[in-house]
C-alpha cells in the first residue's frame, strides 16, 4: 500500500501480485490487486480468485458486488452484524471499497462522498481508513 500511495504502482503491484501467490485464499489481497491492476488498465482476475476463497466468510459480498452480482443496498444489508465492532469493520469495508468501485467507473464526487464515510466510520489505523485518507487527499477532497 505504501508503494500504492508513493505512486509506484507497478511496485505494489508486483507485491500484491507475489501476496497473492504466497495466499490466494486472501479476499482482500485480492481485492487490492483488482483495484491496482484497474488503476493500470490491466485486465483484473477477481471472478478467477473466488475459486481459491471461501465465498460464504466476509468479504465475499463486496466481491460479489464487484463482479455485478450484488447491489450496492443488498452488500450494505450483508454489512449488518449483531457484534458492533465487527459491523463497524464491515460497514468501513463497504463504504471503502464501494468508493473504490466508484472512482474505477469515474464517479469521483460519489468517491468522495463515500471515501468521507470510510474515514469517519473506520477504525483510525486500519489499512481502509488510511487508504480512504490517501484517497481523499489525491481526488483534492477532504474527509
Amino acid at each position: 500500500m505504501a508503494y500504492l500511495y508513493a505512486g509506484a504502482v507497478p511496485k505494489a503491484l508486483a507485491d500484491l501480485n507475489r501476496a497473492s501467490a504466497l495466499d490466494p485464499k486472501d479476499a482482500f489481497t485480492a481485492l487490492w490487486l483488482d483495484i491496482i491492476s484497474k488503476r493500470s488498465n490491466l485486465a483484473g482476475r477477481l471472478a478467477e480468485a473466488t475459486r481459491q476463497m471461501d465465498m460464504t466468510k466476509w468479504p465475499a459480498p463486496i466481491i460479489r458486488f464487484y463482479l455485478g452480482q450484488m447491489t450496492p443496498e443488498a452488500v450494505l444489508a450483508a454489512a449488518d452484524n449483531p457484534d458492533a465492532t465487527t459491523k463497524i469493520d464491515q460497514v468501513c469495508g463497504v463504504n471503502f471499497y464501494s468508493a473504490e468501485l466508484a472512482l474505477q467507473r469515474g464517479a469521483k464526487d460519489e468517491a468522495a462522498r463515500l471515501f468521507g464515510l470510510a474515514v469517519a466510520g473506520c477504525r483510525r489505523g486500519w489499512n481502509e481508513w488510511a487508504a480512504a485518507n490517501a484517497e481523499l487527499k489525491a481526488l483534492g477532497a477532504s474527509p
